[in-house]
């Protein structure tokens, strides 16, 4: 509404009869709450002076056309439920407590913003930032409560996730840690500069400050209200390397929009007057006072144009008077020293000022303007993060597939495959030189065995290797029956006819009648055979029953080198099916004996020379050798299952040399006869 001047000489002066009472309640609120920074004792917030002053004041003439004040809840309370019994409007120019509000106080107004008016900016800055994940800590009394509500219920119609809500009464040093162990990240904080001292000192004892926190609390503080250290365990450089980056908001003393107000002057004119005139006493709410009483003068002002004889017919007890003078404040609307005064279901909506701790100080970077809901970050020095960027509001997870390092896979894989080329080799020369009768009494065709078994555990060592990095998770079941037949059906093979081979020639020597016993080599077959049904049965049941399917695990998490905000989860990728243990647990039992077996007949004939039999010290050598290597690679597997290259480098290690050794044992002496006898004149042959 616009400001008109009162024309009428006596209503002049009967307005000064009623509002001088008004004008000398304004010095004495403003000059005593002043000194409340340096004085405990001040009437003004004592509750029973303060409710004796006011029956005494309304006891006495002439009546009262408004209250003004008081800055003190426990004044304000019971004067404010008590003026309602007398009809009065009450205006606040200190008194920020988030109870008053126009349900529980109809008659309550107040110029100055409540601690309600925190929470926007920092939803807003919330946004700004593209935090969507936060938590809350807040002392547990109604002033920090009250508002925390409401902000978390802003927060859920936001659709912003809150993580954790901690309240403390004394001991903060819990609410933190419960808020680290849910990772919050972005905390906004409503408490008194007491606890905020406690609150930082304990964030430094946790670490929870710098780079990867971001604090945004109410802070309507004193000023260097860090720079002590009563009841503290933390020093003044503990708290200030805490608070740093922590974003406060705060009441705006004075509008910086250089907008002329309604006296006529501007916010900095205001300021110079009122620094003149103030001596050393000084209020931070003394701009909210001046536009209080604007606010009040312009509401009796509205009341005498609409009721002129309301001087003389004014009165407690008139309920129509109550309702002017409601409308009248409602209707206010001027541009205040601190912004735009307004009143919003009896609240203003004022002008909130951001600060940031920024090496040792606080500095503004911004405002909020409330009625507009904008954030301006221009008003100020730029915001600054203790990282190069905005921290994170939460732990960034990277899963991590595990793989088998790719160069190591191919090293693996070609020296299969040369592996393989050499299996190829003597599986030529075995066939080509049959008939020739040092390989013709070394039983060829079971020799053939030995070698196709030999390609078959080398060609597993590609299929060990091989995930879904490399192929896909679709086909990832069938790698691992693939894995299965390939690696059981090559052991059978290639160790069950050296097992045949080894057992034969324990036959021989332990029978009396030693050139009366003759065992074919179809009987031979026929063991392997037996062996390689038996592998047959068991694998097939398990795929038919209990197929393959791809299950992955997430091992130790890790921080990222570079990234502090980053956590690397590992996760390996694993062949399983439900009942995998038990079937596994038959494999490892039946080829365990099989080796056990094995063994015992090779130490059972190491000292045997059959002439008949020239390979028998050699296939007991290669059972040695696979008896060894399969206890080792089985055990390597159970114990080191989660270090995928390292088991993969060693089974690959344990069947390759187990394999070419086996080869080697076998078929390198052979190589060498039929070369001595082919090629007699080469001397490197005898060496």
């Amino acid at each position: 509404m616009k400001y008109v001047r009162v024309q009428s000489q006596s209503i002049k002066m009967q307005l000064a009869a009623f509002i001088t009472p008004l004008t000398l309640l304004l010095a004495f609120t403003t000059t005593t709450y002043a000194r409340t920074a340096k004085r405990s004792d001040v009437y003004i917030c004592n509750a029973a002076v303060g409710v004796k002053s006011f029956f005494d004041m309304m006891h006495s003439g002439p009546n009262k056309l408004m209250l003004f004040g008081a800055a003190c809840t426990h004044v304000t309370d019971p004067i404010a439920k008590a003026s309602k019994h007398w009809h009065l409007t009450q205006l606040s120019y200190a008194d920020t407590h988030p109870m008053f509000t126009k349900d529980a106080f109809p008659n309550f107004f107040r110029v100055v913003p409540s601690e309600n008016a925190f929470n926007a900016p920092r939803l807003a800055l919330l946004k700004e930032f593209n935090w969507t994940r936060v938590g809350t800590l807040y002392q547990n009394e109604p002033r920090y409560s009250l508002p925390h509500n409401h902000m978390v219920a802003d927060l859920d119609s936001m659709e912003l996730e809150v993580v954790e809500t901690q309240s403390f009464v004394n001991d903060v040093s819990e609410s933190l840690k419960k808020l680290r162990e849910k990772d919050v990240r972005i905390i906004l904080g409503n408490f008194n500069e007491h606890f905020a001292r406690k609150v930082f000192c304990e964030a430094y004892k946790l670490d929870m400050y710098g780079r990867s926190y971001q604090w945004l609390i109410m802070a309507t503080y004193s000023t260097e209200w860090w720079n002590t250290t009563i009841d503290m365990d933390c020093s003044v450089e503990e708290l200030i390397q805490a608070v740093e980056g922590t974003m406060m908001v705060d009441l705006l003393p004075l509008s910086t929009s250089g907008d002329i107000t309604i006296a006529g002057i501007t916010a900095d004119e205001y300021l110079s007057e009122y620094d003149s005139l103030r001596g050393n006493e000084y209020s931070r709410f003394h701009g909210y006072t001046y536009d209080g009483i604007w606010a009040a003068a312009l509401a009796i002002q509205y009341v005498a144009q609409k009721r002129e004889d309301f001087l003389t017919h004014f009165d407690y007890r008139g309920k129509e008077w109550e309702n002017v003078f409601l409308e009248a404040l409602r209707n206010t609307s001027f541009e205040g020293v601190t912004g735009p005064v307004r009143f919003y279901n009896n609240e203003r909506k004022a002008n909130i000022l951001i600060n940031q701790f920024q090496l040792g100080q606080v500095e503004k970077i911004g405002e909020f303007h409330s009625q507009q809901n904008h954030l301006d970050l221009t008003l100020g020095k730029p915001v600054k993060w203790v990282g190069k960027t905005p921290p994170k509001d939460r732990t960034l997870i990277y899963i991590e597939h595990s793989q088998v390092n790719l160069t190591i896979y191919i090293i693996s894989a070609s020296a299969s495959v040369v592996g393989m080329i050499i299996a190829c080799v003597f599986l030529a020369f075995n066939i080509k030189y049959r008939n020739q009768r040092y390989i013709k009494m070394s039983s060829p065709h079971l020799n053939n065995l030995i070698i196709v078994g030999c390609l078959l555990t080398y060609m597993s060592v590609i299929f060990l290797g091989l995930d879904t990095t490399l192929s896909s998770v679709a086909a990832f079941p069938y790698i691992c029956t693939a894995r299965a037949w390939i690696l059981m059906a090559g052991f059978s093979l290639a160790f069950g006819a050296m097992f045949s081979k080894t057992w034969r020639v324990h036959s021989i020597f332990t029978d009396l009648k030693l050139n009366k016993k003759v065992i074919k080599d179809y009987q031979l077959f026929m063991v392997v055979g037996i062996l390689l049904f038996i592998d047959i049965a068991i694998i097939t049941t398990w795929q038919i029953a209990d197929p393959f399917y791809r299950d992955t695990k997430q091992l130790e998490p890790r921080h990222h080198e570079h990234m502090d905000d980053v956590l690397v989860i590992p996760e390996n990728e694993y062949c399983q099916s439900e009942h995998m243990t038990i079937f596994v647990s038959i494999i490892y039992a039946y080829k365990g004996l099989l080796l056990v077996f094995g063994a015992f007949l090779a130490w059972e004939t190491r000292h045997v020379s059959i002439p008949a039999l020239n390979d028998s010290k050699h296939i007991g050598f290669s059972v040695y050798n696979v008896f060894i290597t399969c206890i080792a690679g089985a055990a390597i597997s159970l114990v080191l299952s989660d270090r995928k290259d390292l088991v993969f480098v060693l089974l690959s290690f344990f069947i390759i040399f187990c394999t070419t050794a086996t080869l080697c044992l076998v078929f390198v002496p052979k190589v060498r006869l039929v070369v001595r006898k082919f090629c007699s004149f080469c001397p490197c042959i005898y060496a």
